[in-house]
């Protein structure tokens, strides 16, 4: 799902400064991701890694330098459907009961265009999607009954539904106990394997790191390390 080798990187900011009402929370921010790498980001509360993040997804705005999304400018990028989002601590609730296949089958929509039916290869990327993170035997299952770490899987797959170039995922470990922590590194595993290129927000990598590739530690707006898993800085440190 990748680009080729030798295109241009999936982002890259340059000098950018992301920030709420004039005031930047990201600043300076340098940054390039390519096709295939696994990035864990992170940092402590406050440190500006879900700001970094909706100035990717181009939901905070630039007050300076540049944002490039799949060599494209962020002002003129529509390709949108390349980029899966899984934001922070979202679960399924409300009132209408939906099965696993019909949440995650909502995320194929932006692959329809209006008013067409549902072809075969949409059916079969739904149930990839499903299978990927480990929920194909609780597909028929009403989405109300899983517990918040397999709700959390079934957003993954709702986000890859649509086979996004690019998978971003905003704490997706927060409040899931250890097992399905477990399960969603596996996935992540799985995807990365196939090409899939991954932006990890979290606190810590845990069971995610040995797919990570590369960790970026972010402090006061500031990129402050961008190297190996096992070299990065503790959070708390001074």
């Amino acid at each position: 799902m990748s680009d080729p080798a030798g295109s241009e990187p999936v982002v890259a900011f340059a000098a950018a400064d992301i920030g709420y009402e004039g005031v930047p929370v990201v600043v300076g921010l340098d940054l390039r991701i390519e096709a295939g790498e696994v990035v864990g980001l992170l940092g402590p509360n406050g440190s500006g890694k879900s700001t970094l993040v909706r100035g990717l997804l181009g939901l905070a705005p630039l007050l300076g330098g540049s944002l490039r999304l799949f060599g494209v400018d962020r002002q003129r990028f529509r390709d949108w459907r390349r980029i899966g989002y899984v934001p922070q601590r979202q679960t399924v609730t409300g009132g209408v009961p939906s099965t696993v296949r019909e949440v995650v089958t909502s995320g194929r929509l932006t692959r329809v265009r209006p008013f067409q039916p549902f072809r075969a290869a949409d059916r079969a990327a739904v149930t990839r999607a499903i299978e990927a993170v480990g929920l194909a035997d609780r597909a028929g299952a009403p989405i109300a009954t899983l517990s918040g770490g397999q709700q959390r899987r079934a957003l993954i797959a709702r986000a890859l539904a649509s086979e996004p170039d690019l998978l971003v995922l905003d704490e997706p470990t927060a409040g899931v106990d250890a097992a399905n922590q477990q399960a969603l590194a596996d996935s992540l595993g799985a995807l990365a394997a196939a090409g899939t290129t991954i932006l990890l927000i979290t606190h810590e990598l845990g069971p995610a790191a040995p797919i990570i590739t590369r960790t970026l530690a972010l402090r006061d707006g500031l990129i402050v390390f961008d190297g190996a898993a096992q070299d990065a800085p503790d959070e708390h440190d001074d």
